[in-house]
């Protein structure tokens, strides 16, 4: 039985390691892997085994685990504040003012000095935005649950996403006219000054063209979906040591989420606009994993996870689909002083894309428990994505405490460089987690 499940498990986590396909991004939830810099694929023993790893079903310490958790994080890269400075210029308005403010006839004079500010102001803007931008919003509910070697829940995990399209190359005001023989003008901010155009001009050059055509918006995307597992581990104990291998299958029911909105509006208004651009769809997911911890270094463990080998599917209203590729990733554990100190390390080995355009995820991280006492848990740890910089290094804390059956625990993530909007500074990513935790 040994021979044939490894036979088996080994030439798919050998072939996903061995292509470098890019994959949606592994999100980091459960209060201890949030507040240990991700790691869990190697220590999640108990309700979140099913989630990082389902081999460490066979290593429960408890015969029976539940936890209540709900959290959120939030990525802000080169978005923010241009977008909210945008829609308080409002583009469209000012367009409109500018139509207004057009005579009828020749000679054509130049603009006030306030509506010339704000045509100035959205050019800088526009021209600004990287192409690589976005904010994204991913929160997560959970009940997970763990009976001896197996595992249940309903693992709730969302993508939510807009991200800045501009058309770089047309960003020049230019429009209609009611004068006799002259349909368009161009507005020149260097000279202060309207000068005739033309329909080709209007089409190679102007931001009307653009807002009107689809070629400069905010795309929204991202998925939503449920996790509903079944999951069993079993443990073989060699003459190398003891190795642990499981799998999980998923029910995946979720929503996708694809609109395209102004480039103005307010990044507060996004939730609102994704409510109107979902669909709903069924998918499911396949995870596999192995545990395993040498004969004569029992303190010492190593787990690897493959989810979703079979890569899920979700339609969206486009009519497109959205497809979470297999994620790899390996971690290790250090036991110290009779597991009251726990020493662990996780990487993704896969390239993850997110849904942010060009926007890579791999994360390195880990950190340090100490359990001096059975009702109390200390937390700390880091993790870097290595394919960007745009975040820094991320920090992580968190703490339990209660009673065996019923614990209360947070957990909390920001990154060291900042965001800015409004005037004031924010991480660039952070997450918080809040779990109910209860063990029999």
């Amino acid at each position: 039985m040994f021979g044939k499940l490894l036979s088996c498990l080994v030439p798919i986590l050998i072939l996903l390691l061995s292509v470098p396909s890019p994959a949606a991004e592994f999100q980091i939830i459960g209060f201890d892997s949030v507040s240990m810099g991700g790691a869990g694929t190697a220590v999640s023993r108990g309700s979140f085994a099913t989630y990082y790893n389902p081999a460490l079903l066979a290593e429960h310490k408890n015969g029976l685990e539940v936890s209540l958790s709900a959290g959120v994080g939030l990525r802000e890269v080169n978005l923010a504040e241009p977008i909210d400075n945008l829609a308080d210029l409002d583009i469209e308005e000012t367009i409109d003012n500018i139509e207004e403010y057009l005579p009828t006839s020749l000679p054509l004079n130049g603009l006030p000095t306030d509506l010339r500010s704000d045509v100035i102001a959205i050019q800088d803007i526009l021209s600004s935005i990287p192409d690589t931008n976005g904010l994204e919003l991913m929160p997560s509910a959970s009940l997970a649950i763990q009976v001896g070697n197996f595992g249940f829940g309903f693992y709730g995990v969302s993508e939510g996403t807009g991200y800045a399209v501009v058309d770089k190359d047309r960003l020049d005001i230019i429009v209609e006219t009611s004068i006799p023989d002259y349909t368009y003008v161009k507005y020149d901010v260097a000279t202060d000054e309207f000068v005739l155009s033309d329909l080709s001009e209007y089409e190679e050059n102007s931001l009307l063209y653009a807002l009107d055509e689809g070629k400069t918006y905010i795309q929204l995307t991202g998925l939503a979906y449920t996790s509903i597992p079944v999951a069993y581990a079993h443990q073989f104990n060699t003459r190398w040591g003891r190795l642990d291998l499981g799998g999980a299958f998923n029910v995946m029911p979720g929503y996708t989420f694809d609109k395209k909105i102004s480039i103005d509006t307010e990044s507060g208004a996004i939730k609102d606009e994704l409510d109107d651009a979902e669909e709903y769809n069924t998918s499911f997911g396949v995870d596999v994993g192995l545990f395993y911890e040498p004969q004569n270094m029992q303190n010492l463990s190593f787990g690897l996870v493959a989810k979703n080998i079979n890569t899920p599917k979700f339609d969206t209203c486009s009519g497109e689909e959205l497809e979470v590729k297999p994620q790899v990733r390996g971690g290790v554990a250090y036991d110290l002083f009779g597991d009251k100190i726990t020493l662990a390390l996780d990487a993704d080995l896969t390239k993850n894309e997110t849904f942010i355009p060009d926007y890579y995820s791999q994360f390195v991280g880990g950190g340090i428990k100490y359990q001096p006492f059975g009702w109390l848990s200390l937390r700390g740890g880091a993790m870097q994505n290595i394919q960007e910089s745009q975040v820094g290094t991320i920090f992580t804390t968190g703490f339990g405490f209660g009673f065996k059956q019923f614990q209360l625990d947070l957990a909390g993530q920001y990154s060291t460089k900042q965001g800015e909007y409004d005037g004031q500074s924010f991480p660039g990513y952070s997450r918080v987690e809040i779990a109910f935790v209860s063990k029999w």
